[in-house]
């Protein structure tokens, strides 16, 4: 059996230690370039500016929709989309929203079932947006 004085046993653990760190580190950081999933309104902004490819959908009403939605923003009411999957590109880029986040979550699960795989989600909807000062057309 190997025995090891204290001191060596001390700079093994400071190894495993270091690499336990470092390896965290590395999956965190990578975990946020391809982080899809919920998103602040303030990171749902950022990506509308650094993202010209983004595609916006709004799934609330179309009369919700009507009172003011993101600038680009495509409508597909939440009720309509799993029949009109077939309106949007699996390999697109997406960022869905709704008035409080709860049926663009519905959103997220239908096109997660239907393969789309780039999806972002405002998680607090419009109202935060609007909250928020961002603006919004009508």
């Amino acid at each position: 059996m190997l025995l090891m004085d204290a001191q060596t046993r001390l700079r093994l653990f400071m190894v495993v230690a270091v690499v336990l760190v470092a390896s965290a580190a590395y999956v965190l950081m990578a975990g946020d370039d391809a982080a899809y999933g919920d998103v602040s309104v303030e990171q749902a902004r950022s990506l509308i500016q650094e993202e010209p490819d983004l595609v916006v959908l709004d799934v609330r009403t179309v009369a919700e929709y009507e009172e003011g939605h993101i600038a680009g923003a495509i409508n597909i009411p939440v009720e309509e989309l799993e029949e009109r999957l077939g309106e949007l590109d699996p390999s697109s880029e997406y960022l869905v929203y709704c008035r409080t986040g709860n049926r663009s979550r519905v959103a997220v699960q239908l096109m997660s079932a239907g393969g789309f795989q780039r999806v972002y989600h405002m998680s607090s909807g419009i109202t935060a947006w609007v909250g928020a000062g961002y603006p919004v057309v009508v």
